[in-house]
């Protein structure tokens, strides 16, 4: 499918009627925005996806587990533990 849309002042699109039924997209549906060289690339997000994550992020939360509490191969040396605790949600 391939339509032409117009963009609003404010740079909104609005996804043609078809496509939104295809992908069974509702008002409070979110999406992936992304630009990609000349390419704007949307990308639906499934709702039983974040909410797996999220109950992937409390589990995890609940487990009071110690980060790195043994000492890091050399291998692993390049991350930090900043950045994992950034990429677990722990700050």
């Amino acid at each position: 499918m391939e339509y032409i849309v117009k963009i609003d002042r404010q740079g909104r699109v609005v996804i043609p009627a078809p496509i939104r039924k295809a992908l069974s997209l509702k008002g409070d549906s979110k999406a992936i925005v992304r630009l990609d060289g000349p390419r704007i690339i949307i990308e639906v997000v499934d709702k039983s996806l974040e909410k797996r994550v999220e109950s992937w992020r409390e589990l995890a939360l609940s487990t009071k587990a110690e980060l790195f509490t043994e000492d890091v191969e050399e291998s692993w040396k390049w991350m930090s533990h900043e950045y994992a605790k950034r990429k677990l949600g722990l700050c």
